[in-house]
């Protein structure tokens, strides 16, 4: 008869392997390749924007309040109020398109950023530490 240590060795490399979870291991979908937001810094977001400059096919997408964009937001922004239907706006925007995302300190992009990639956007950026980052590092805002 097997000794319970064997026991307990057999089961946790079972349970590792997904025997009695319904996991398959061998499953073909890569999860590299699935859409996901991509957290990105003040200066990586900088970058992106200096790369994708003449670019029709990226969109800086500023989800704070119209007031909030008004005082300064990033050059070439477009504003969709994140407290102002957000979700049933998102229709009137391509989802094939690239879209960096931001707030006033990246919760609000962070929270806008998962809705778009429910409702089937694919390549999104969210700038973590939104506009105030943006401007602790001395970067350019437009009014």
């Amino acid at each position: 008869m097997p000794s319970k240590r064997n026991l307990i060795a057999v089961l946790a490399l079972l349970l590792t392997f997904g025997v009695f979870t319904g996991c398959d291991t061998g499953s073909a979908v890569d999860d590299a390749n699935l859409p996901a937001v991509q957290n990105i810094s003040v200066a990586e977001a900088k970058a992106l924007i200096d790369r994708n400059a003449v670019s029709a096919d990226f969109i800086i997408l500023d989800v704070r309040t119209p007031s909030e964009y008004a005082q300064g937001h990033i050059p070439g922004a477009v504003n969709l109020d994140y407290y102002a239907s957000f979700e049933a706006s998102l229709s009137a925007f391509d989802k094939t398109k690239t879209y960096l995302v931001y707030c006033r300190t990246g919760n609000r992009s962070a929270s806008a950023a998962r809705l778009m990639l429910d409702n089937g956007f694919a390549a999104i950026y969210n700038m973590q530490g939104g506009i105030n980052a943006w401007i602790s590092g001395g970067l350019p805002l437009e009014t």
